[in-house]
């Protein structure tokens, strides 16, 4: 095994962005995710779409929206976008529709801005699991030997707060990505290159939620001959695990396809694996990106371009053993961004297509949904929503602090999907609504509101709903139920 010594760093945004095809208007129904398509470029027009239980598209009234700057993300309270010098908020409606601007920040009048000021500069963001912050990454100004992260809180009413940054030093020419936050939101790691060599720079998040470089041990597996360049790390959103891809080092970067390896994080941010080059899978598509669905249990690579080496691998993930294809997608096609909703949805948009897929996920089959045409789609961003797709129905949240669950049952025996319906009250307000198994994060909310689905493996479960306030004050609920 090899054991290294890491710093932290920076990172680069993906976004996505196209014209859209023209669709009936969001009929009365359950409504698992919004859906929002940036086309032509990061200043183009954004056409939201709902997307029903079953995966079916039907158009947000008044889209397309206009918010003028590339979009970043939502908490389905606010719409974030980052221009070239402003970081943006904007009120959303409960049926998706973007509407006024509510919030801005000039990013180049805060720490960190000579990294990414000038015509040469660059700048990125991504949101936190709970909306609640957003980092901002600039690099690439001046002699492009520094890269910057601010942090920014979202306030209610969705004004911003700047909050600190953190700025890393390297090489002209190189550059790092942006951080993958693990679901705890402790600790964050980066992708960091120079050329063909990289390797993975680490954060840990301080108590006002700024993010700061940290060092840490990363032990990779062996290899015969040569050793492994780690690069794109993407951090479990429910474990403490983090996928790295492995490319073997032939002595002037990396080279062949990489390797997955699963990386359990201690109470330190070090990383550890008991993967070796024999069992780690190695994918078929040259696809640095990937993401994670919200419950933690798939994960997905996807790459761009046209022909071999493109479209979408998705794998099973489990936990520090080595992960397992599931299915392969959209062979051949280049694929610019994939995203998930929390009813195992997965969403991807293609340039070379022209098109928008929208497929229904499980532990052991894939199938499509839907599929509309979209002219030059940019970006996309996807905010899972309240879907009742079990008939939950609303929850009333108790009258002093604690938890209200009203599915599932005690003792219920239930099929997948599972609806979760539960409503909690936490003195100061609910910053964190989370639903555990065990020491497994099924599920998180920035509120007080957890009523959505969960494709659940079959077996015996010990279900905790955890609430929590700002300053860690808790209130718990505990659900036995068995998953046929």
């Amino acid at each position: 095994m090899k054991t290294a010594i890491r710093g932290l760093g920076i990172a680069v945004s993906l976004m996505l962005v196209s014209t859209a095809a023209v669709l009936p208007l969001a009929s009365a129904q359950s409504t698992a995710a919004h859906v929002y398509i940036q086309v032509q470029g990061p200043a183009g027009a954004v056409y939201g779409y709902s997307a029903s239980s079953s995966g079916q598209l039907t158009a947000i009234p008044g889209s397309p929206f206009k918010p003028g700057t590339a979009i970043i993300g939502s908490n389905n309270t606010e719409f974030f976008t980052l221009g070239k010098t402003t970081l943006r908020s904007f009120a959303v409606g409960s049926n998706g529709a973007i509407g006024s601007q509510v919030g801005s920040a000039a990013i180049l009048d805060y720490g960190g801005n000579a990294c990414g000021s000038g015509t040469g500069g660059t700048d990125d963001a991504v949101l936190d699991h709970t909306g609640k912050y957003v980092y901002v990454l600039l690099q690439g100004a001046g002699d492009g030997t520094c890269a910057a992260y601010q942090t920014y809180i979202v306030n209610s009413g969705g004004t911003f707060t700047f909050d600190g940054d953190t700025e890393q030093s390297f090489e002209s020419e190189a550059g790092t990505g942006l951080p993958s936050i693990l679901g705890n939101e402790t600790f964050a790691y980066a992708n960091e290159w120079d050329g063909h060599y990289s390797d993975d720079v680490g954060f840990q998040r301080q108590s006002t939620g700024t993010l700061q470089a940290m060092q840490f041990k990363e032990t990779d597996p062996a290899l015969s001959g040569t050793n492994y360049l780690p690069s794109n790390p993407d951090s479990s959103p429910t474990g403490n695990y983090v996928v790295i891809q492995l490319s073997p080092n032939d002595g002037g970067g990396d080279s062949g396809n990489p390797q997955l390896g699963s990386y359990t994080v201690d109470s330190n941010g070090n990383l550890t694996t008991t993967n070796t080059s024999s069992n780690m899978p190695t994918p078929s598509i040259y696809g640095e990106n990937s993401t994670f669905s919200p419950d933690g249990t798939m994960y997905v690579l996807y790459a761009g371009g046209s022909g071999y080496g493109s479209g979408i691998e998705i794998y099973n993930f489990n936990d520090a053993s080595p992960l397992t294809l599931n299915t392969a997608l959209l062979t051949g096609t280049g694929i610019d961004q994939v995203a998930w909703d929390s009813s195992h949805h997965l969403y991807a948009i293609s340039q070379f297509e022209n098109k928008l897929w929208v497929f229904n996920v499980t532990g052991s089959s894939v199938t499509q949904a839907d599929a509309i045409s979209i002219g030059t789609p940019f970006s996309m961003v996807v905010t899972s929503q309240a879907a009742t797709t079990g008939g939950g129905g609303a929850c009333t949240a108790p009258s002093s602090a604690g938890v209200n669950v009203c599915l599932p049952d005690e003792s219920a025996t239930v099929t997948a999907p599972v609806q979760i319906n539960a409503a909690a009250t936490v003195s100061g307000g609910v910053y964190r609504f989370e639903l555990w198994n065990g020491s497994t994060k099924l599920l998180s909310v920035g509120n007080g509101i957890m009523d959505q689905s969960l494709s659940l493996a079959t077996g015996s479960y010990h279900l905790t709903f955890d609430a929590r306030n700002s300053s860690g004050n808790h209130e718990y609920a505990t659900r036995d139920i068995t998953v046929q």
